[in-house]
């Protein structure tokens, strides 16, 4: 891969962009108040991001069930904050996770939890395309297949996923797997803005000489919001970062 590449994901999305300095960690789902959820006016689809997975890998499998599964139904107030591991809680054979390969050290190794990432990406890319406000959001060492560059979100005991519902309505995160598709949907009141993500490869970067695998990237993610006429509105940047050559398949 050489030069400039523009990778775009497609994912509907309509949203309201609106800066909050006030804000508190979202519970996760079990802690709750019943009914929450059906507490929308009118609700409709904001966005929505699918990615793909082996079922064949029953671990990392059953690891993007479990973590969709806590994810599902939260409900975000205005100016109330999401933390995806507050969410999901600790990757530990205890709290229900398995094991399967993880990226550590640039390195894929077995580890408990492994395909949870893959969740809190695509509700990453959701997010963008739903108008919600990225607090914090961190790539992996090593390009990942299920998402282009800069548009991932690695999660562990160090690093998070925190997004900020800055607009004046709930939005609800519904999260769904089935025949090796995970898709996650953001629910509320549309403003009748676009919100695009895009990926941007600004080189690519080969393995060492007589190494073989894949290549890595430098790479850029932007979001693009556009009016209801289809005009641009603005297009900021997200992140830009470096992804090292895996030696091993991603």
């Amino acid at each position: 891969m050489r030069g400039l590449r523009k990778l775009s994901f497609l994912c509907s999305a309509a949203a309201l962009l609106v800066w909050s300095a006030f804000a508190f960690f979202a519970p996760p789902r079990s802690a709750r108040a019943e009914g929450e959820a059906s507490s929308f006016e009118e609700e409709a689809l904001l966005s929505s991001c699918t990615t793909y997975f082996s079922e064949e890998n029953f671990g990392r499998a059953h690891n993007i069930r479990l973590a969709a599964e806590r994810i599902s139904g939260i409900v975000l107030s205005p100016r109330e904050r999401f933390s995806f591991n507050a969410a999901v809680g600790e990757r530990t054979e205890e709290n229900g996770f398995a094991e399967a390969p993880v990226i550590e050290r640039g390195e894929y190794v077995l580890g408990t939890g492994g395909g949870v990432c893959q969740v809190s990406s695509t509700l990453f890319h959701a997010a963008l395309e739903g108008g919600l406000r990225i607090v914090e959001s961190h790539p992996h060492s090593l390009p990942v297949s299920y998402l282009p560059p800069s548009l991932d979100a690695m999660v562990s005991k160090w690093s998070d996923l925190k997004l900020l519902n800055a607009r004046s309505s709930p939005v609800r995160i519904e999260a769904s797997c089935g025949q090796g598709a995970l898709t996650v949907r953001l629910y509320g009141a549309p403003d009748g803005l676009l919100y695009r993500a895009e990926s941007t490869v600004l080189a690519s970067l080969p393995l060492p000489e007589g190494e073989e695998g894949k290549e890595g990237f430098v790479s850029e993610s932007f979001l693009c919001v556009y009016g209801e006429g289809g005009e641009l509105i603005s297009r900021t940047r997200v992140r830009k970062d470096v992804y090292a050559p895996p030696k091993t398949g991603g």
